[in-house]
């Protein structure tokens, strides 16, 4: 599949020196930043659901009855449902990566495997250390809208949540539980009757229950056969494919799905959309039945279920994507010691209107005066085209490519004066003096691969028989979920030689075993003291890295 190499080059990160970090070296806008990229990279987060009927994993949606962009959505209650809001517990959390094997998850896919490790492992397609696997589930909910309504704006989408670190309490609702019980269920996590209501509602607006999980269910449903034919799963209403009012209208009126398998079964026991819907006298659906009425309950509903997370979690503002961003930088040292400073800058037409023929920006010193002013390369319409459908939820993408020598005194880039990002020209890793060593298992699968860093560090700053610190980022395998958890492995760097105004020093790091499944991007940085550089992309795939290939570091 071809975004992995965007991935791969195009997801550079620069943290923001000023802000606090977190134990992986990453700060908010960092991870801010990260979402961001992902959003405006066509072919990365929105493959999986693009189009809507898209099932990553398995067999088409019209063989599997497997949705994608359902099972994201489903996946976000099913983790967010268990929170207990008053003890700040619980939440959105990605402890249901844990939770996969209990009965009240249940949710076989076509290839027999279950709908929450399926999702993960989707997104560990995308795995880098900036983004948390719950703030994955939170923005897969956001990819899955766009992608199955085109009309729906951006949910209100933070990022900050903290990965749980194992199985979170019992207690989703299960289609037999009691109104009684559903409503407590929903009580401790915060939400109200009328919220409940909306959040079943609009939770139900795609997909469909399968009878491989629920027999008694489907295949005893009073209104209509399986659909569709042979796939064992029963849709709630006549637009499974599209984020929308169907079922609610369905239900009110009496027609299609009628409100789907969770309404009309004649399991009466099963019945638990039916109780839910007509538990205030159906006023709060009837509230919904319009268009626009149910996008906007549903926008706010999920917005609060994403933000239900665990006492302590700082989540950012609101993510926009932002009118200009960049895609990815990197600074550089030339074989003379001339610092180089390139990448990739982004803009969106959705909210910068009508892209220009290059981007414009400044480079600024310590006190905001100007160092050097400058111009990208002539802009690079993206191809918004995902799986055969036009993906557009932000208007069309143009990407700018830049080079330059940067000056002397220059502590940031502002573009289009719209966009500031730090440079740290104190401490970086140099990517074209650094290489990767990937060896071939006798079966022809990648081997572990092992990292030659130099790393130029301002002479002005060294000390007689001063080294640094690296630090190797690796999604590794945890017990019992499919879920990364990312580990650090640090190694020395020593002097090696001086360039220009630089010492460079060099050292090398060791993958410390097989990664998570799924997972591919690793990451290296390195610090000084407090110093501390940027993080680099250290990982292979077909077509390259920003390191360079060598099978013997010692002639590298």
């Amino acid at each position: 599949m071809h975004f992995l190499s965007v991935v791969a080059f195009g997801l550079h990160f620069r943290g923001l020196l000023s802000q606090t970090l977190d134990a992986n070296g990453v700060s908010l806008d960092d991870k801010v930043l990260a979402i961001e990229r992902l959003l405006l990279t066509p072919g990365t987060i929105d493959f999986p659901v693009t189009p809507c009927d898209f099932n990553l994993n398995s067999a088409p949606n019209n063989i599997a009855g497997d949705q994608t962009a359902a099972q994201w959505v489903r996946t976000v209650f099913h983790d967010f449902i268990t929170a207990d809001t008053k003890a700040g517990t619980g939440g959105l959390d990605a402890s249901i990566g844990f939770e996969a094997d209990r009965d009240e998850n249940l949710g076989i896919t076509f290839k027999g495997t279950s709908f929450i490790n399926e999702t993960i492992i989707g997104f560990n397609l995308f795995a880098e250390v900036y983004i948390s696997t719950a703030d994955f589930i939170a923005l897969g909910l956001a990819a899955s809208l766009n992608a199955c309504d085109s009309g729906t704006p951006l949910v209100k989408l933070r990022v900050g949540r903290i990965d749980a670190t194992g199985p979170g309490p019992t207690g989703v609702p299960k289609p037999q539980d009691s109104l009684t019980s559903a409503t407590d269920a929903f009580a401790k996590a915060g939400f109200n009757k009328t919220e409940m209501i909306q959040a079943v509602a609009c939770g139900h607006s795609i997909g469909s229950v399968h009878k491989i999980d629920f027999p008694e269910i489907v295949g005893n449903d009073a209104t209509t056969d399986v659909s569709p034919p042979g796939t064992g799963a029963d849709t709630f209403d006549s637009t499974p494919l599209k984020f929308d009012n169907t079922q609610v209208q369905e239900y009110l009126t009496g027609t299609g799905k009628r409100g789907g398998p969770l309404v009309t079964t004649q399991n009466v026991t099963m019945q638990s959309d039916l109780r839910i819907f007509k538990s205030d006298n159906n006023v709060t659906v009837k509230a919904m039945s319009s268009a626009a009425s149910f996008r906007n309950t549903c926008l706010t509903t999920f917005e609060k279920m994403l933000n239900t997370v665990p006492a302590g979690t700082t989540l950012s503002n609101p993510i926009g994507p932002r009118p200009w961003i960049t895609k990815e930088t990197h600074l550089d040292l030339s074989p003379s010691g001339v610092v180089q400073f390139s990448g990739n800058i982004s803009t969106q037409s959705k909210a910068a209107g009508a892209a220009p023929a290059t981007a414009s920006y400044v480079y600024l010193t310590k006190s905001g005066s100007t160092a050097k002013t400058g111009k990208s390369q002539a802009g690079r319409l993206q191809n918004t085209n995902v799986n055969g459908v036009v993906s557009q939820p932000f208007g069309k993408i143009t990407d700018y490519s830049f080079n330059d020598t940067i000056p002397a005194g220059a502590t940031s880039i502002k573009i289009q004066n719209s966009y500031t990002e730090n440079i740290n020209m104190n401490l970086f890793i140099v990517p074209s003096q650094s290489f990767i060593n990937q060896p071939l298992n006798p079966d022809g699968s990648a081997g572990i691969a092992s990292y030659l860093v130099r790393t130029a560090l301002l002479t002005s700053l060294a000390t007689s028989g001063s080294s640094l610190t690296g630090t190797f980022y690796f999604p590794s395998p945890q017990p019992n979920s499919a879920a990364p958890k990312w580990t650090r492995t640090t190694f020395t760097l020593t002097k090696e030689k001086t360039l220009g105004s630089y010492t460079i020093f060099k050292g090398q790091v060791t993958e410390p075993g097989v990664h998570a499944t799924g997972t591919g991007l690793h990451h290296i940085d390195v610090q000084f003291g407090s110093v501390r550089s940027a993080k680099v992309i250290a990982s292979f795939f077909t077509g390259g890295s920003f390191f360079g290939k060598c099978s013997d570091f010692t002639k590298c």
